[in-house]
């Protein structure tokens, strides 16, 4: 089994766009088969150092987490967001079981 976290923290004038791209992660468990499950939290207590979403998203093996990071549904999610993100602010962790 393979865990995909990831953490972002979003540009101010973004903060907006924020149930956009809520809307989209969940999405994308519902477009593509490779995802077993997915979850996405939005962090209710700012701070300077905290971050505003994290997606979390689990496959059978990491061949299917590979697939998915290159799967035409997954990209255009990953580019509306890394427009809208403090790339700075990205925490990316995998995780194999």
């Amino acid at each position: 089994m393979h865990e995909h976290y990831v953490m972002f923290k979003l540009k101010d004038e973004y903060k907006k766009d924020l149930p956009e791209i809520v809307r989209k992660l969940k999405s994308l468990q519902d477009s593509i088969p490779l995802i077993r499950k997915s979850e996405v939290f939005i962090n209710e207590i700012q701070g300077p150092h905290s971050y505003d979403i994290m997606f979390h998203a689990v496959f059978n093996d990491t061949e299917g987490f590979r697939s998915y990071m290159v799967h035409p549904l997954h990209i255009p999610v990953q580019k509306y967001i890394e427009q809208r993100v403090i790339i700075e602010k990205i925490a990316d962790m995998d995780f194999v079981f």
